[in-house]
């Protein structure tokens, strides 16, 4: 009788409290892990000010008991709490959210602070509503473009992306990438200045030539912004890719309605064979 009493209370906490909840952002920080096939993994960390012993209560009763994103929206009603890749231009999917435990509180202003995680798969280009444009323009060459349209922060009709203050977004390429470029340089690289850069006159463009592979843009307003780059696969993964699409292409005509008569094809030439052995002897 006593834990569904609770629960009851816990609920009706939360109902009371939702009105009276005080949710600030501080900062957001969204990470994009981009992997070799165009897909994504993406961790948004939303650190935010809890103000009020209601805000706060309400927070531990939605952290025990949800990690759906539509919940955690309408607790907050931070405009923030969200994911910053759009479904209209992406196929998202396992979207979770995981709120940490509360820190840094003053019990004499009535202040603390918690980080909410919010975590997603963007999935691979399919006919250009992706994240990331791939085109295998050779053979072992692969070209990733970033799609602006993709990313749901506010964009001017000219194509700038306008990164809200205190945000932060992230790309985390492969070590291999080469041909690096952006329209605007990430604020992780400042130190390195212009010694990290080769321009490229037959094709009009700067390319990133340094060692780092993880790109951070600060809250600014990114002009037409772009952001691309070239992936180069070992000449033994083409090998092993030609084998293992053979082999296939071997396997399904075997199991296919063509392999049964070749199949039988075989078998009647062996069997003719075979006979025609047996009289030559006699």
């Amino acid at each position: 009788m006593l834990r569904p009493f609770c629960v009851v209370l816990a609920l009706a906490l939360a109902f009371c409290c939702t009105a009276h909840a005080d949710f600030s952002m501080k900062s957001l920080n969204v990470f994009v892990n981009v992997n070799l096939d165009g897909s994504a993994n993406v961790e948004e960390q939303l650190y935010v000010l809890i103000n009020g012993s209601q805000s706060r209560d309400l927070y531990e009763v939605t952290r025990s008991a949800y990690s759906d994103l539509a919940t955690w929206q309408q607790r907050t009603s931070l405009p923030e709490m969200r994911h910053h890749m759009t479904r209209v231009k992406a196929d998202l999917s396992e979207i979770r959210v995981t709120p940490q435990a509360v820190e840094r509180c003053n019990s004499f202003m009535g202040l603390c602070y918690a980080t909410i995680t919010l975590s997603y798969k963007v999935k691979a280009d399919q006919n250009g509503s992706g994240l990331i444009l791939i085109d295998k323009y050779k053979p072992r060459t692969t070209k990733y473009t970033l799609i602006p349209e993709a990313l749901s922060f506010d964009q001017t009709k000219s194509g700038d992306l306008i990164l809200p203050t205190g945000t932060v977004i992230s790309f985390s390429i492969p070590a291999t990438a080469e041909y690096i470029h952006f329209s605007s340089n990430p604020s992780n690289i400042a130190e390195e200045g212009e010694a990290a850069f080769r321009y490229d006159q037959t094709q009009n463009m700067r390319y990133y030539v340094g060692k780092k592979r993880v790109f951070s843009w600060t809250g600014d307003t990114l002009s037409q912004f772009q952001f691309s780059y070239e992936v180069e696969s070992p000449l033994e993964t083409e090998v092993m890719t030609f084998f293992r699409d053979s082999q296939g292409s071997v396997i399904s005509f075997i199991m296919g309605p063509q392999g049964l008569a070749a199949f039988i094809i075989i078998v009647a030439a062996a069997l003719s064979f075979y006979s025609l052995n047996k009289i030559n002897k006699r």
